[in-house]
């Protein structure tokens, strides 16, 4: 067992860390890209080389915390949604920052859409506003609104499966050949307040883990349980 400063010499800290609390991280699908939202209102991006060191490439700046980051599935453009109830797309090829997505409410969640029947390049965002809103980068509108029964506070998506947990445990289960009519709503089998959920690789499930510390597993058809 290493102790406590054994460990501690191993890490290696970004270059250029957020001033505040992280609250979100996602890697790139296909490069050594890391990006971080944070409190301290900005979505930073650094390349991550081989000896664990690492080089700041851009960031997303919001007027409030930023609460979630994503990345497209070719790895060009990270997605930042924010307190300030706006969504941002950063396109790593122009360096160019738009907003496009907006909310009534914080943005916690999001997620982009990859798969097939018209679902590409799509951004999934879901905010305490209680609504989840798809969005076409294409257009300033939202294409589509789903209505929540309590606030959004996690999501995942392998498609074709969407899972979006909200207050008072309520688990919805989406299957996005019809993204805008909710599969299952199923309560949360843990006892307190959900705080993530994260969809099986092979889009058959889900797992769902709890402010109490404990994980449920859930399977979307009752022949795989």
């Amino acid at each position: 067992m290493f102790s406590t400063q054994q460990q501690q010499q191993k890490d290696i800290e970004v270059v250029s860390p957020p001033s505040d609390g992280i609250s979100d991280l996602a890697f790139s699908p296909v490069a050594d890209y890391l990006a971080a939202s944070s409190w301290d209102n900005h979505t930073r991006i650094w390349e991550i080389q081989g000896n664990g060191s690492s080089i700041p490439k851009a960031q997303i700046e919001h007027t409030a915390p930023a609460l979630c980051t994503s990345w497209s599935k070719d790895g060009t453009k990270v997605f930042s949604g924010g307190a300030d109830k706006v969504g941002k797309v950063l396109d790593l090829q122009t360096g160019q920052t738009s907003q496009f997505a907006s909310h009534d409410a914080p943005i916690k969640c999001s997620r982009w859409v990859d798969g097939v029947n018209g679902m590409n390049n799509i951004i999934v965002t879901g905010s305490w506003d209680k609504t989840v809103k798809y969005w076409d980068l294409r257009t300033p509108t939202p294409a589509s609104v789903l209505q929540l029964p309590e606030r959004c506070y996690t999501m995942d998506l392998v498609f074709p499966l969407m899972v979006v947990g909200t207050a008072e445990k309520h688990l919805l289960v989406y299957h996005l050949a019809n993204p805008t009519v909710v599969f299952k709503n199923v309560p949360s089998p843990l006892k307190h307040q959900t705080r993530v959920v994260s969809c099986f690789p092979s889009a058959t499930g889900f797992a769902v883990g709890s402010i109490e510390g404990r994980v449920g597993i859930q399977n979307v058809e009752e022949k795989d349980a």
